[in-house]
């Protein structure tokens, strides 16, 4: 088991990485309210069945504020105060739903997380952001404000079909390009195994990304400033992902390749560079093509969150390991994505 404690001026949140951390649930002080995806409460109802729980519906169409309003509903039903622990149990779509939910049900109640996929363990569930979509744009209304504790059972991931768990690799590469070399070397060499879920990997993997993570909200927890290297490959696979209905994690993949390119036309990443991304991206099992609609990709970053005025901020890599962000003007940037595209 490992630890990695992140501390804000609100607190310290502890992130757990292990198996069978879900077992903590009966030592907790306080009777949580579970708030939990479905389809986790089917395939392991025996672990959380003896609490009370709000069931969060599963698939990224439910992560609305209709779903929300639901949810406040039933806790309210269940005699829900503001001292109530709520749980949020899933991957990323339950945590940011939950975490949003416990941020502003009378204005705040204490909240954890039991994070169930690999892309929630090493992203999702880690640094605070909680929030819902609106009209398909991802995240466009949240919070940022952090759970008591992030458990990532690692037990859990096996029952993840393969795609859902190759997703969550794409946000583990991510750590690799911007931030840590040696993380980078690491992943190239041990790919294969992690494919496979072996253990002892899975968990530096795990630990890794969530040290990483944790590193660079400690310093701008709000997304000031560097926080926002987080976001590398997501303006173009948040587009994408809305564009093609495919999983976030192969949208970014394609994204962050796509991201790599445009760090090459802008003289900052070398050719070789861009092909150990792609050929990185492709070893995980993500896509490195597809064919896309470069005007509506345009048209969707365009109402891109991280849009600034008449600028998109871009993250690029500025050689293996360090980025720069750079505003890029929307007409420069409609001829980048058709050139992208």
């Amino acid at each position: 088991m490992q630890q990695v404690k992140l501390t804000t001026p609100d607190g310290v949140s502890e992130i757990v990485v292990g198996e069978l951390l879900s077992s903590r649930l009966q030592m907790l002080e306080q009777e949580p309210i579970l708030m939990i995806d479905e389809n986790v409460l089917i395939q392991h109802h025996d672990l959380f069945e003896p609490f009370r729980s709000v069931i969060i519906p599963s698939g990224e169409s439910n992560k609305t504020l209709q779903t929300v309003e639901a949810l406040y509903r039933e806790l309210v039903g269940l005699g829900a105060d503001r001292s109530t622990l709520m749980v949020g149990i899933g991957g990323g779509l339950a945590t940011d739903l939950a975490g949003f939910v416990a941020s502003t049900f009378l204005r705040g109640t204490p909240f954890g997380f039991i994070s169930t996929t690999l892309l929630g363990q090493v992203d999702a569930s880690i640094g605070g952001k909680n929030g819902v979509n609106l009209e398909g744009y991802k995240n466009m209304i949240g919070t940022i404000r952090q759970p008591s504790f992030v458990w990532c059972d690692l037990s859990l991931l096996g029952t993840l079909e393969s795609r859902e768990y190759i997703s969550g690799i794409a946000e583990v590469i991510k750590y690799g390009f911007i931030r840590d070399i040696h993380f980078l070397e690491y992943l190239e060499e041990h790919m294969e195994t992690l494919l496979k879920q072996d253990l002892s990997v899975l968990e530096h993997v795990v630990t890794t990304s969530a040290a990483i993570k944790t590193e660079v909200v400690q310093k701008d927890e709000k997304e000031a400033n560097l926080r926002k290297i987080l976001n590398f490959g997501h303006t173009i696979g948040h587009a994408i992902e809305r564009h093609k209905g495919i999983l976030h994690g192969e949208a970014v993949g394609l994204g962050m390749l796509l991201a790599a390119r445009l760090s090459h036309l802008q003289g900052l990443l070398s050719a070789s560079e861009v092909d150990r991304v792609e050929q990185l991206v492709l070893s995980a099992g993500l896509p490195v093509s597809m064919k896309l609609d470069p005007e509506e990709i345009y048209q969707n970053i365009r109402k891109d969150k991280k849009k600034s005025g008449e600028d998109v901020h871009f993250v690029l890599l500025k050689g293996m390991g360090n980025t720069i962000i750079r505003p890029i003007p929307l007409p420069e940037l409609k001829s980048i994505v058709y050139d992208l595209c």
